[in-house]
């Protein structure tokens, strides 16, 4: 379908039939053209773009005015490209309004919404890429067999986590990351939580703190999404943004920061932090103290202790060099010694935002893409989800419980699940 701006036509046929024009190419005529309809699988992305020529500064406005249940009417855009994406399959009515201070014009299209020829998984289908701090599971979950590369502990762990039936793997220390893809695009619905990153965290049994907020097992990793804007099925550097959870936002407060101050922890959030991981000189099995030496880029350092529990080398055996990097946003320290004596440690839990943070049948485990921000901390409007990543996001040392390591258990988009919640 084709229309132009009927005010800004008839005023310059007018002036061309009075003679005042010297010839057609000195005045620009506004012009929008859009395609009458267009057809997409279900939770993926359809782009649509006007072609647009003329008009200055030109506001848009994208409008849904008709569902599969019947008429509707929304404002679902404020930009000229809208991208479309639905689970309903059936057909949408959209109108698109274009202004500028010549007048409007208004365009429909209309789109069939089918569904995918096989069904989608409400799973996580592939790892990317995997990279554990340092960490007392770590060469266990997933194991490390002598001879083992990056690529082949990246197949343990995407066997071990992809599809319905997954299990546990261990990210260690603080940075220790893993990349993880759906097979389609998740989509972002307002007003809901999107989907979830499976851990295994649950709450202290016997806590001695009267009314004490909710924690136990809590080791929150700091989550990181991409959409595929390419569409090269691959999670490229420029594409992915940060979920700011609660621990984010410097207005608000967890409950338990002053109890955590307190106890001397660090209750700063820091963007951009690294840490390095130094090979130990020597491995013994007995518990070990100062084990695995690290150093930050604020200036700090420290040791990563071996515990009597866990024997195997904490070092990732894969790794050649004698040292690695990690990096990513630092949570504030969430582990209280709540005994004062050393034997009753309980990681508290951030309100909202973070994999392995609440128990996985918990609605506050759930993610709502609407959360994501970009580099500079500038809210993000993302129409749906590729690819995920998470990173163990506090470094701390909690007594005889030993490091706080975020574990991974799967991840599932809870839409196609039909268990997506309100905020």
């Amino acid at each position: 379908m084709r229309k132009t701006n009927r005010f800004l036509s008839w005023l310059f046929a007018a002036v061309a039939a009075s003679g005042m024009v010297a010839c057609s190419d000195e005045v620009e005529v506004n012009e929008i053209s859009l395609s009458e309809r267009h057809t997409i699988t279900r939770s993926t992305v359809l782009n649509i773009k006007p072609e647009i020529t003329g008009f200055d500064n030109a506001s848009f406005e994208w409008r849904l005015i008709e569902t599969p249940d019947g008429a509707k009417d929304s404002v679902i855009h404020d930009e000229a490209e809208l991208e479309f994406i639905v689970i309903p399959t059936g057909e949408y009515g959209l109108r698109l309004l274009v202004s500028d201070k010549t007048g409007k014009d208004t365009l429909d299209t209309r789109v069939r919404v089918e569904p995918e020829a096989e069904p989608f998984s409400p799973y996580l289908s592939q790892v990317h890429d995997y990279l554990p701090g340092i960490g007392q599971f770590v060469n266990k979950l997933p194991k490390y067999d002598e001879g083992d590369t990056k690529e082949t502990m990246i197949a343990k762990v995407n066997e071990l986590l992809a599809g319905e039936d997954a299990s546990m793997i261990t990210l260690g220390g603080f940075g220790g990351y893993v990349v993880f893809g759906f097979d389609h695009t998740v989509v972002n619905i307002p007003g809901k939580r999107d989907f979830r990153v499976k851990g295994n965290a649950f709450g202290a049994a016997s806590n001695p703190r009267p009314d004490a907020p909710f924690g136990g097992s809590c080791e929150p990793g700091v989550i990181m999404v991409a959409y595929d804007r390419n569409k090269n099925n691959e999670p490229d550097a420029d594409e992915w943004y940060e979920i700011a959870g609660s621990a984010h936002n410097p207005e608000t407060s967890e409950p338990w920061y002053p109890m955590a101050e307190e106890a001397g922890n660090n209750i700063e959030l820091i963007r951009e932090y690294k840490i390095t991981y130094f090979r130990p000189e020597e491995e013994t099995e007995g518990a070990i103290a100062e084990y695995i030496r690290w150093e930050d880029n604020r200036g700090n350092s420290g040791y990563k202790v071996k515990n009597a529990f866990h024997r195997q080398p904490y070092f990732p055996g894969w790794i050649d060099g004698d040292s690695y990097t990690l990096e990513g946003t630092l949570l504030p320290q969430n582990g209280i010694d709540e005994s004062g004596q050393g034997n009753y440690f309980v990681l508290y839990a951030f309100d909202f935002g973070y994999a392995d943070n609440y128990p996985n049948g918990h609605e506050k485990s759930g993610i709502d893409i609407d959360w994501a921000i970009d580099k500079d901390g500038n809210k993000v409007h993302l129409p749906g989800i590729d690819f995920v990543r998470v990173h163990c996001g506090v470094n701390q040392e909690n007594g005889w419980l030993g490091e706080c390591s975020t574990e991974v258990a799967g991840a599932e988009d809870l839409h196609l699940l039909e268990a997506d919640n309100n905020e």
